[in-house]
């Protein structure tokens, strides 16, 4: 793939609109969601936005976007031109990624690259997304395939929050032991465990790419204090948030 121009960006401000008419713009866009609500419509298809959905964007059909009232997009992207641009003409534009926090990584690596001038770095780091994007994993189709997929959604995009267990289960009509189990057989490991590493994946991501204090980010992850979420953290990696961060 012959890449001859390549850079980030960031979208994160007050009232935020998007539009580009046809044409109106040389390569393709990642257009990636890392937090906040809105909506885009490319064309005649509109998709209501929400963090893990990345977009590539040709620029084929018109593009309009805007973000939800009481909550501010945070919208990373990359704009790239290439060589031979039909190489990436039958991608979907589209893609929801309910493991995000490895794509969001992968920005964040461009951007460090570009930050270094590391054009060969930047280059393996797109190749790498482009890469990620155009793989499809295969979906299960168990009873209850759907419904679990909807929970783990639910668990990344708010490990602040404390869940019931047995409430859950009750809401799929389970007692809490078949639900554990049907969980287990869809994503191979228990509910709490999943829900635990969906906490220790968005640490990880805010301490990396946010300069929230770590108080601030334990209570984002659904800790109640510092203490309890500095010993979880340094359980499962082996160092404190902070060496972490540094």
């Amino acid at each position: 793939m012959d890449i001859l121009s390549m850079h980030n960006g960031k979208h994160c401000v007050p009232e935020w609109k998007w539009h580009v008419p046809v044409g109106c713009h040389p390569g393709f866009t990642l257009w990636s969601i890392w937090g906040g609500e809105g909506q885009i419509m490319l064309g005649k298809n509109c998709y209501k936005l929400s963090i893990g959905d990345v977009f590539f964007i040709n620029y084929e059909n018109e593009v309009n976007a805007y973000q939800s009232e009481h909550t501010s997009l945070d919208v990373r992207y990359i704009d790239f031109t290439l060589q031979n641009p039909d190489i990436l003409r039958d991608l979907p534009e589209h893609r929801h990624f309910d493991q995000y926090h490895f794509v969001l990584e992968l920005f964040n690596r461009f951007r460090l690259a570009e930050q270094r001038n590391n054009i060969t770095q930047m280059e393996v780091w797109l190749q790498a997304l482009i890469t990620e994007y155009q793989h499809i994993t295969p979906t299960s189709t168990g009873a209850y395939t759907i419904k679990i997929d909807e929970l783990c959604r639910m668990f990344q995009q708010h490990p602040q929050q404390q869940y019931d267990m047995s409430e859950l289960a009750q809401n799929l009509s389970l007692t809490t032991d078949h639900f554990i189990r049907i969980f287990k057989q869809e994503r191979g490991v228990t509910p709490y465990a999943y829900l635990q590493h969906c906490r220790l994946d968005t640490a990880k991501t805010l301490l990396r790419m946010s300069n929230l204090s770590i108080t601030d980010i334990a209570s984002s992850c659904g800790f109640s204090d510092i203490y309890n979420f500095s010993r979880f953290f340094q359980s499962k990696t082996g160092m404190s948030p902070s060496r972490f961060r540094n």
